[in-house]
């Protein structure tokens, strides 16, 4: 899936994948080795608590940073892919009548027609992107045997389903000025989903739920057979924790992030969380829970119950955090492992595992035309 996507002109070296967020800027490099992703090098900026603005706020500045995070790390490729986030990105499965002989481009008015009912902007002020969940070319149901005797039963209308995301042209406009700035080629805009279902689920086809605790961000979205059929973000993240840890214990910013680090290195397994941990948890239990009885409701998926839980994101090593959100919805919680498809040092390992939860998205980013 992307909603901006060039051409390479011939295959570059490696691959970029940029994540652009309100907790700073991660970059991670990738090439293919032998049909599988290595690492080629990461980098990232943090934004400290209380700091205001988000990239988008001055695109030339954004740009001007992210080129001094690919030299520094010493990034060798300009190819990059990024992504929206999950807050600004439209996302709606429809169905539309299953036409036999009938392409993509054929179906699109159709397509379009739905979009205009749901989507928060004019069609002329965004851009869209179509994935076809179900394949056009499966031929038609069979029809039941005639019963002697009995009254033919109408013939059932049958559909295909559609993902369709979008992004208002604006923002992504911002994007194209960012990347200008870095003196690097956009090649692609994905979603954030995607990019973590490359990362964190591969080809597992069960019915997963992601959720992405970001710094001041939080999203959850329901995967089945590899397509996010839903997706919802709240305005919370690890900085609530941050800020909560600076109000009890009367300690800066700086000093309240290392103790969450500390924290989380020293948690004891099956310990309940720290009280600042507690009051962001709640809220985000909350949300996944109304998520999942949206999923539960919805008329075209094929499964009715999430399996499993994958947890990521900057904040996603909170203590307690897994323990707590199993306990609380009943299911069985994991904490996500970004690298568990990428090639890499084995020295590395344990300051990969520290890094890995911030840097998902822009693992998955960069896995996109390997895999």
């Amino acid at each position: 899936m992307a909603l901006f996507d060039g051409l390479f002109k011939k295959k570059p070296a490696g691959y970029l994948g940029v994540d652009i967020g309100s907790g700073g800027i991660k970059v991670v490099e990738l090439r293919a080795e032998r049909g599988r992703p290595r690492l080629v090098t990461y980098g990232y900026s943090r934004t400290m608590p209380g700091q205001a603005g988000t990239p988008f706020d001055d695109p030339k500045s954004a740009g001007e940073l992210l080129g001094r995070i690919c030299r520094q790390a010493g990034a060798k490729t300009t190819a990059a892919t990024a992504a929206l986030p999950a807050a600004s990105v439209f996302s709606a499965i429809i169905a539309v009548p299953r036409t036999p002989g009938a392409t993509a481009l054929q179906l699109k008015p159709l397509i379009d027609a739905q979009v205009a009912k749901l989507a928060p902007l004019p069609a002329a002020d965004m851009v869209t992107y179509s994935t076809f969940v179900d394949d056009l070319k499966k031929p038609p149901a069979k029809p039941a045997p005639p019963v002697p005797g009995a009254v033919p039963a109408p013939k059932k209308q049958e559909y295909v389903r559609v993902l369709v995301t979008g992004a208002a042209k604006s923002l992504v406009q911002k994007y194209v000025e960012i990347f200008r700035a870095a003196k690097l080629d956009l090649k692609a805009i994905d979603s954030e989903a995607f990019a973590l279902i490359r990362a964190l689920i591969g080809r597992d086809r069960s019915t997963i739920a992601l959720l992405d605790i970001g710094d001041k961000r939080t999203s959850v979205t329901v995967v089945e057979k590899g397509i996010p059929f839903l997706s919802r973000s709240i305005n919370l993240g690890g900085a609530g924790v941050t800020k909560r840890v600076m109000e009890q214990m009367n300690v800066s910013a700086e000093e309240a992030e290392q103790l969450k680090a500390d924290l989380s290195q020293a948690e004891v397994p099956g310990a309940a969380p720290p009280p600042a941990v507690e009051a962001v948890l709640q809220p985000i239990v909350h949300e996944i829970q109304f998520a999942f009885q949206l999923f539960g409701n919805m008329e075209l998926t094929e499964s009715r119950r999430v399996e499993k839980l994958i947890v990521t994101g900057g904040s996603s090593l909170l203590p307690g955090l897994t323990a707590s959100l199993s306990k609380a919805l009943n299911l069985n919680v994991y904490l996500g492992d970004p690298w568990a498809r990428v090639a890499y040092p084995a020295e590395l390992r344990p300051m990969l595992e520290e890094v890995g939860p911030r840097l998902s998205v822009a693992i998955g980013l960069a896995m996109r035309d390997i895999e």
